[in-house]
């Protein structure tokens, strides 16, 4: 078991955050998606800078799916380490994002183009 770093700043914890889903292939955006805030509450947690305690405890809940708590917060804190991820739900992390952000794509498409279906049926219907 790795040596727990007790205390932990917050510019290296946001860098740790960073790297972690730099390495799940996720952007800020569908992290952000996943924990219903914005890509720049996302940023600013991964700069480093004081957040409020909700967004934090949710970001802790969020990558400890797919990272052990015990090597987020180890003294030697390693990305490349294979230890580091915890593989079955590190996986089915990434695959229920990049699943919710498609579904939010596609939905967001068919809307535009009902819109658009509406609007041309509609200036039929005006020039009858």
């Amino acid at each position: 078991m790795e040596e727990i770093q007790k205390v932990i700043d917050m510019k290296e914890l946001g860098r740790r955050f960073k790297l972690i889903r730099q390495r799940l292939g996720m952007t800020q955006t569908e992290v952000g998606k996943q924990l219903n805030t914005t890509q720049l509450m996302i940023c600013r947690v991964e700069k480093g800078e004081n957040v409020l305690s909700p967004l934090l405890l949710s970001l802790l809940a969020f990558y400890s799916q797919s990272v052990s708590m015990d090597y987020l917060f180890s003294r030697n804190f390693d990305i490349d380490d294979e230890n580091v991820f915890n593989k079955d739900f590190a996986l089915n992390s990434i695959v229920k994002a990049k699943l919710n952000s498609l579904r939010d794509d596609v939905l967001g498409k068919l809307g535009k183009t009902e819109e658009e279906i509406r609007s041309q049926l509609d200036a039929a219907v005006e020039l009858l």
